[in-house]
């Protein structure tokens, strides 16, 4: 087997959010793991289940996985390689390979942030979450989340609208949608950043019963800070929290109003020594950044008489400005089925043509 090969051997037989230091601490290469596979369980170096997985793997099965990820454009991206993102090299359980769709440069930048919050945020965690992520793409922060619904996208959207990079940490593999609205988003990321997953393509019957939580380790991890815009007290938003703190990183938080339940757990952090977030400044003078004095020019939006198709149709399908419409009604009026819809409505965004506003509701933004 090659270089890549062992490590996709290993990371099989490992599992996801695995401590493996005292393992590559004993043998130093993963050459000498493999040699030695046959006696690791016995020298109490692996669990029982490790074990089964490691040895019923092949060196044809390692190279299968190998050869269908290349096939698909995948960049395999192993722990023993330079451009393994530094900073998730050294937390306790670092996945031994990444699966990464895009441009794996983008997480060697020396200032990403992690953005995370509810998935039905507020009207407020909505234009704050814009706003913060407005400024932190033109002060030169790669965004990293994890591709969720509500205020995760809207840290994707926000570097996408500044042609910035960003990074989306996935909880299944690269070839799941999830959540299926997400479809055109997780298409454009990797055209101007990347999306990466822990989990191979091409396993069938996997359920990612835990995965989303595994997924906040490396959200974390690769963060040098993690900005929350609005949490409940109780959510996954508090489980990368945790794992930012575990590592050492910046924790920052929004603060919001004290009689919303999505800002409890905002206000908790504050309370728990959060430094706290109003602009993208409070966390640029952090790194000894500014968000530029004079923003960038920005790209002029499409006008409206260049739209033609389903860009036409879906933005007279909205109502007048100041109204919104959701996506069912929007179905209804354009004929669309739901993934053509959302893929259209994410295009609209992307020109600066339309908002999302809580709910899934849309309006013109001009």
């Amino acid at each position: 087997m090659n270089e890549t090969e062992l490590w996709l051997w290993l990371a099989n037989g490992l599992g996801p959010c695995v401590d493996w230091h005292s393992l590559w601490e004993y043998y130093g290469s993963v050459q000498a793991i493999w040699e030695d596979r046959l006696y690791l369980l016995r020298e109490k170096r692996i669990t029982v289940r490790q074990s089964d997985r490691l040895l019923s793997f092949s060196a044809d099965d390692a190279m299968r996985r190998r050869e269908l990820h290349e096939s698909r454009d995948i960049r395999i991206l192993t722990w023993g390689e330079d451009d393994y993102p530094a900073q998730l090299r050294a937390i306790a359980s670092p996945p031994p390979v990444l699966y990464v769709r895009g441009d794996v440069r983008c997480l060697q930048n020396t200032l990403l942030i992690g953005v995370v919050g509810t998935r039905h945020p507020s009207a407020y965690g909505v234009e704050a979450t814009r706003s913060i992520c407005d400024g932190l793409a033109e002060g030169g922060a790669v965004l990293v989340s994890g591709l969720a619904e509500g205020l995760d996208s809207e840290a994707h959207k926000a570097a996408l609208r500044h042609d910035k990079s960003t990074v989306a940490v996935l909880g299944t593999d690269l070839e799941h949608y999830f959540p299926a609205r997400n479809r055109p988003l997780q298409d454009l990321i990797p055209q101007n950043g990347a999306v990466l997953s822990e989990y191979p393509c091409g396993v069938e019957n996997v359920r990612y019963k835990e995965s989303f939580v595994q997924r906040n380790r490396i959200i974390a991890g690769l963060s040098r800070g993690l900005c929350v815009a609005e949490a409940k007290l109780r959510s996954g938003t508090l489980s990368t929290v945790r794992y930012a703190e575990e590592y050492g990183r910046d924790i920052f938080a929004v603060p919001g109003s004290i009689f919303s339940e999505l800002s409890e757990g905002t206000n908790l952090l504050l309370k728990e020594g959060a430094k706290p977030v109003t602009c993208a400044q409070d966390i640029l003078e952090e790194y000894g950044l500014s968000r530029p004095q004079k923003a960038p020019e920005k790209k002029p939006p499409a006008s409206i008489q260049d739209l033609t198709g389903d860009l036409l149709t879906v933005y007279k399908a909205l109502p007048a400005a100041g109204e919104s419409a959701d996506t069912a009604a929007l179905g209804e009026a354009t004929g669309l089925a739901a993934g053509r819809l959302m893929a259209t409505l994410t295009r609209l965004e992307m020109r600066g043509l339309v908002r999302q506003r809580p709910g899934r509701r849309f309006e013109k933004a001009l």
